[in-house]
């Protein structure tokens, strides 16, 4: 008879879910990077616009209007993609959560599965030694 260890469902569940969060928590990751990057970009661009206007020397009122403008715009951009990136690290950090939760739920169960395995080895040696003793005993008898 083979070992069948009667938590294998529940043990190939967690794994499945395990899976799937490392899957997801390498999505958001992903997600992090882009908007990093993109935040990144942004203010290169607000910089740039600075920088050019400064370089003009006297500026008009037009001139300060636009820069104004452009200056503003980039900054809601960011400030938008920061909060995106807040939300997004908050998530990443849940989801770490619950990936280490499930992590130990697996590994408690292999630590069971190797001691139900272990008791099944012995109980299956104990029996073995019985049947060659009852071999031997048998033999004995007939010789």
């Amino acid at each position: 008879m083979a070992f069948k260890f009667r938590l294998q469902r529940i043990y190939a569940v967690r794994r499945k879910e395990e899976e799937t969060l490392k899957n997801e928590l390498s999505k958001i990751s992903e997600k992090i990077e882009n908007l990093r990057s993109i935040i990144q970009q942004l203010t290169i661009e607000k910089k740039k616009i600075e920088n050019n206007f400064l370089r003009k020397g006297l500026l008009s009122k037009k001139d300060l209007l636009e820069l104004e403008r452009g200056i503003r715009f980039y900054e809601m951009e960011i400030e938008k993609y920061q909060k995106e990136l807040q939300e997004l690290l908050k998530e990443q950090e849940n989801i770490r959560k619950s990936l280490l939760e499930k992590m130990k739920e697996r590994k408690m169960l292999e630590k069971l599965r190797e001691r139900k395995l272990k008791e099944y080895q012995a109980e299956e040696n104990l029996k073995e030694r019985k049947r060659m003793d009852e071999i031997a005993e048998r033999k004995f008898w007939w010789s």
